[in-house]
């Protein structure tokens, strides 16, 4: 990739996975109208794709990818090294799926599609974009003084799962915690390049991934066995019908995280806050407070709330009626 093409303000690229709906989609929006940015979106679908191209617009460049899939990631890689030898100002991770639930319902498969999204796509997606993160931040020690630019950055939105473990979530908040882990990692193996590498942890919004959770829940009970089935009860699965959907009712409003995503790209030292815990305030001191708190106290609590609640197996170990093996 050539390093002698100086960057400036006229042509800072960003690019954001994940855009077909949800967050990625508002991002991608609000980045397209508001500011002069060259806007690299990637979808899952072709459908998505063509309605980017519909706008019309030359800054905002839709390709087809699954961060899953090498092939398609390396293609993403080429097209932008071909049309941005100037580099990446930012890349944005927010592909992201959950198709998992309890440990009973949650197939091997489930898990290794979760983590290959959450995680594994971060990945692809950060190595493949490095070379480019790298040649943008050496423009910022060519340029003359007076036309500094804003440091690179690579931002990921994981989840408040990431730093908590929710009955229910296992396989969402291992692929987070992953995640996570590799990005606490990366923030000070990249900081020689004065890269900033950030977090954006949402707590539960009302996009598509919870509403596909919710079908996820119906296809993985259906397809339980007769064992779990009798178990956990229809009544464990009537609670949990309920339970998800006062979540739902109650989840925050999906533009508190794209307003934080929008200004950890738009915003000067945007993305030199490591973690960006966006939920009301008292879901942030209960985050803080369990971080402070034995985990055999967390667990009691857990245990103590899944029994009053009703989300407790109603036969545990197939006791009754004679179902004892």
């Amino acid at each position: 990739m050539p390093h002698h093409i100086l960057t400036d303000f006229k042509n800072l690229v960003v690019v954001v996975t994940g855009c077909d709906t949800g967050f990625g989609a508002e991002i991608v929006n609000d980045l397209n109208q508001h500011d002069n940015y060259t806007i690299y979106a990637t979808c899952l679908t072709l459908q998505a794709v063509e309605k980017y191209q519909a706008k019309g617009s030359t800054r905002l460049r839709a390709i087809q990818v699954d961060v899953t899939k090498q092939e398609d990631v390396s293609r993403l890689r080429d097209r932008i090294e071909a049309e941005c030898p100037q580099g990446v100002y930012c890349v944005l991770n927010n592909a992201g799926i959950n198709v998992g639930g309890l440990f009973d319902l949650t197939t091997e498969d489930a898990f290794e599609r979760v983590m290959d999204v959450n995680y594994m796509g971060i990945i692809r997606i950060t190595k493949a974009l490095l070379p480019s993160l790298r040649t943008y931040a050496k423009s910022r020690h060519i340029l003359p003084k007076e036309q500094e630019l804003p440091r690179a950055r690579l931002i990921s939105i994981t989840s408040v799962a990431g730093r908590i473990n929710i009955p229910g979530l296992g396989s969402y908040s291992a692929s987070k915690h992953a995640a996570e882990s590799i990005l606490d990692t990366l923030r000070v193996e990249l900081s020689p390049w004065e890269i900033d590498v950030s977090m954006i942890e949402p707590y539960f919004a009302k996009t598509p991934i919870m509403t596909n959770s919710h079908a996820a829940f119906e296809q993985n009970w259906k397809r339980a066995g007769d064992n779990v089935h009798a178990m956990y009860g229809e009544a464990f699965v009537e609670i949990a019908r309920k339970r998800s959907q006062l979540l739902y009712e109650k989840a925050m409003p999906p533009q508190w995280i794209v307003q934080a995503a929008v200004n950890a790209i738009r915003e000067k030292n945007g993305a030199q806050t490591p973690r960006n815990l966006v939920a009301p305030w008292h879901v942030r001191l209960l985050i803080w407070i369990s971080e402070m708190t034995p985990e055999w106290v967390i667990d009691g609590m857990m245990r103590s709330s899944m029994k009053k609640g009703g989300s407790w197996p109603a036969d545990p170990f197939l006791l009754k009626d004679g179902k004892q093996n």
